[in-house]
């Protein structure tokens, strides 16, 4: 009995020496070598595949992780509770021996540890770290995340005899810090460690960051709610006032909790610009990266004025507030909020964390696109250059991307489009699409060759250049459509046709060269069919007359002397070819057409044409 194929174990999410039985039960069955290489070749796109998944899966857990951490930190509201929880989170995420937090103390000028997960001996807890000392005082300094792969051995940070010795007692080796920031202030560093020598990845840099992000928002509200309470205690007079300020607070923590659940539930930025807008009372719009609004309601201010002001850190006066989205490599865009009456630190709270929601579903649906823009790149790349590969792991490559490779389909070679707009009319399309050298090859489904490149130029056309495109039907193999659009788009800029798409069919009587398999017998008759039938009807020598005439220069004298004849009967021939091809066969384009005809047709006659 057969047992599971490779993507049966990918679906069933197999481990990977799982993977080595189908091989084993084709040596078994006595499988030809051919076989067994094939299936060696799908076993290892297969374990490729997995790395693929499981990436995905780390990283969807990873965004699970961090949002679980949103919700669990909204809900807390002690602030030793808040710092433990950021600590014990850190740790979990980067896998990691030990995580900490220390925050700065502005009066002291230095820092303590307040948080530990981890930890092995008492001389981390309440540790004073003098300012710039050690990774913590180089992340605090300098407000910017900072690793070492042997703290011990590493001379490009100061190094000092208590840290050094607790550093020894923690068995300490390998260290990544990032910045605790708020409103692009350093309030305290978030640490992870590794008790071997492990680098840190890019990855971790970054799931560090966005867990330090979240942190700030909950020490900010936790310190705020500290204080509110406290000033209740204290100020019994300003009871109503305090309660107020408790319920903005509360406000702000639902927003945050609401702003989570939408991105769990896979909700996009126009949803939590909605969900903003109506907690703040105010207009609220998303600007992307070239200030243009792409999400809620444009507000009565300069956009672009405030955008700018806004580039680096939030910026608010008077009624309104805007606040950069950013990761640490890319500038997403700009959240602006407009409301009467002024804008609170409530209200700018709730926008900031808004934003970094914002920026987060932007960032994780950017990757997505990525990885599938890849993947259907790289199946388009096989389809032209392996048409012998199996077509029918092929149709399941391109069936788990919706692409129906049975159906019809179109190929489209554009010169001047640009690669991401190809990418995405190749999601929407379901089809694919790469990029080869300066020009953008796509498969889009149709039957209509000249109408999809129509269609698909107008999706790339840019401001900077014109789009030109060739088309073919795809009737067979891929790669041979290809060719045939390829020879379009040539023929097109040949012709001076920049900007302008068509297959074969639309570039004329030219176009029968092109075709997938030229056709010049019906080339030749095309342009010269009606003289041929005049000639064999009748008994007449127009197309050796017009042969002549082209050959002489268009001179009627030297053709009359090549054919022994009067000039005057020239001149009667050439108004009967005249009637018979229309009265524009001298223009250059279509002499030209003629011209070559001519050549194929005596070809022809010395040689018959297949």
């Amino acid at each position: 009995m057969a047992g599971p194929s490779f993507l049966d174990l990918l679906l069933d999410g197999a481990e990977v020496t799982a993977f080595d039985a189908p091989l084993a039960r084709a040596r078994a069955a006595g499988a030809s070598p051919d076989r067994l290489a094939e299936l060696e070749r799908q076993r290892a796109l297969a374990l490729r595949v997995r790395e693929v998944l499981i990436g995905h899966r780390r990283a969807e857990a990873e965004l699970q992780s961090l949002n679980d951490t949103a919700n669990d930190l909204a809900a807390l509201h002690d602030l030793d509770a808040v710092l433990q929880a950021i600590a014990d989170r850190a740790r979990r995420l980067l896998d990691c021996d030990l995580a900490y937090i220390s925050l700065s103390d502005e009066d002291a000028g230095d820092s303590s540890i307040k948080a530990a997960s981890g930890n092995v001996s008492g001389l981390l807890r309440e540790l004073r770290l003098p300012a710039g000392t050690g990774v913590g005082g180089m992340v605090a300094r300098t407000g910017e995340p900072y690793s070492v792969l042997c703290y011990a051995d590493d001379r490009s940070i100061v190094h000092a005899p208590d840290i050094d010795e607790t550093v020894a007692a923690e068995g300490m080796r390998s260290l990544l810090g990032v910045p605790v920031k708020l409103r692009q202030r350093v309030i305290g560093v978030l640490m992870a460690v590794h008790r071997t020598t492990r680098a840190f990845s890019t990855r971790d840099t970054t799931v560090l960051s966005m867990l330090a992000a979240h942190a700030a928002v909950a020490i900010e509200n936790a310190r705020l709610l500290a204080e509110a309470q406290a000033a209740v205690a204290d100020l019994r007079v300003a009871n109503r006032a305090v309660r107020s300020h408790l319920g903005a607070l509360e406000r702000t923590a639902e927003v945050h909790e609401r702003l989570t659940r939408l991105f769990l539930h896979g909700k996009g930025v126009e949803h939590v610009v909605e969900a903003v807008a109506e907690s703040v009372d105010g207009a609220v719009a998303l600007l992307d990266e070239d200030g243009t609004v792409v999400a809620g309601s444009a507000p009565a201010v300069d956009l672009a004025a405030v955008a700018e002001q806004a580039r680096e850190r939030t910026f608010a006066r008077g009624d309104v507030c805007a606040v950069p989205m950013a990761t640490e490599s890319e500038f997403l865009g700009t959240m602006v909020l407009a409301r009467a009456g002024g804008v609170s630190d409530i209200d700018r709270r709730a926008v900031e964390g808004a934003a970094l929601v914002a920026s987060l579903v932007l960032v994780t649906r950017r990757r997505m696109a990525e990885t599938e823009t890849r993947v259907r790149g790289e199946l388009l790349d096989d389809l032209l250059t392996t048409p012998t590969r199996d077509p029918g792991l092929l149709r399941r490559r391109a069936a788990l991307l919706g692409v129906d490779l049975d159906a019809d389909h179109v190929v489209v070679v554009a010169a001047g489009g640009r690669g991401a707009a190809a990418a995405a009319l190749a999601r929407r399309s379901r089809g694919l699409a790469t990029c080869r050298g300066d020009e953008v090859v796509l498969l889009l489904p149709g039957t209509d060759a000249r109408a999809t490149a129509r269609d698909a130029v107008r999706e790339l056309r840019s401001a900077q250049r014109p789009v030109t495109a060739g088309a073919a039907r795809v009737r067979g193999p891929v790669a041979d459509a290809y060719r045939e659009a390829t020879c379009c788009l040539r023929a097109l800029l040949a012709l001076g046709r920049a900007g302008e798409a068509t297959d074969a069919a639309g570039l004329g009587s030219i176009g029968v060269l092109f075709a997938g398999k030229p056709d010049i017998r019906a080339f030749v008759r095309s342009v010269l069919g009606a003289l041929i039938d005049y000639d064999a009807a009748r008994g007449s020598d127009l197309v050796r007359t017009l042969g002549v005439f082209c050959a002489s220069g268009q001179s009627s004298g030297t053709a009359a002397q090549e054919l022994h004849v009067h000039v005057n009967t020239v001149a009667q021939r050439l108004a009967r070819i005249g009637q018979l091809l229309g009265g524009d066969w001298r223009e250059p384009d279509r002499l030209l057409e003629i011209q070559i005809a001519l050549r194929l047709f005596e070809v022809g006659r010395r040689h018959p044409i297949p």
